[in-house]
């Protein structure tokens, strides 16, 4: 019915990808579900074309993503929940299948594509140049109103009509003041 060998099933059976009847037998409709989602289509003649089949291994693409701790497999199971639940994929509470995790491996191809044209059409900048800039204008505009007060006071206390050396003084408080107060940032999640 699936097309394989019967050792084939056999080892299904007892990797837990296949279920059996209390009283022996398979049922038909769920082998064939369980099987579609417990097993690498790549590494099965089940429903796939010869090229489906020899494409994994010849792009090798099982074998930089070998899980070799359950601390790596919470971690991926947990990114692999993380995707599903961006895209709006409810858990059913069945687990992790390999339906899900090939599903949640073409959402990150798309969105690595996304990327990928975004910085082919400049929309994308270089974190590290974004970040010294932001920093090199941040303080510039800090020099700027430090040396403001000694700048303004004097015309402004020749129109006020009094002390230029104290209108300096007190305008550079509250201007250093404020800065402080910028410059500190709102309690609130990072973002990235």
């Amino acid at each position: 019915m699936l097309g394989v060998t019967e050792s084939a099933v056999r080892s299904a059976i007892k990797d837990n990808r296949i279920n059996v009847l209390p009283d022996g037998q398979i049922d038909p409709v769920a082998a064939r579900a369980s099987w579609a989602g417990k097993t690498d289509p790549s590494r099965s003649r089940v429903r796939t074309t010869g090229k489906v089949r020899t494409q994994g291994a010849q792009e090798g693409a099982h074998s930089s993503a070998q899980v070799k701790t359950e601390k790596d497999a919470r971690e991926a199971i947990t990114l692999i929940a993380r995707i599903l639940s961006e895209e709006g994929m409810q858990d059913d509470g069945k687990g992790v299948d390999f339906g899900k995790v090939r599903t949640a491996e073409l959402i990150l191809k798309a969105r690595q594509r996304e990327l990928d044209q975004a910085e082919q059409a400049g929309k994308l900048v270089d974190r590290a140049l974004a970040e010294k800039l932001f920093f090199d204008t941040a303080r510039e505009n800090r020099d700027a109103w430090q040396s403001w007060p000694g700048r303004i006071a004097i015309t402004m206390a020749d129109e006020l009509n009094v002390d230029a050396r104290a209108l300096t003084t007190i305008l550079t408080t509250y201007v250093r003041q404020h800065l402080v107060e910028m410059g500190e940032p709102e309690a609130g999640p990072l973002r990235q």
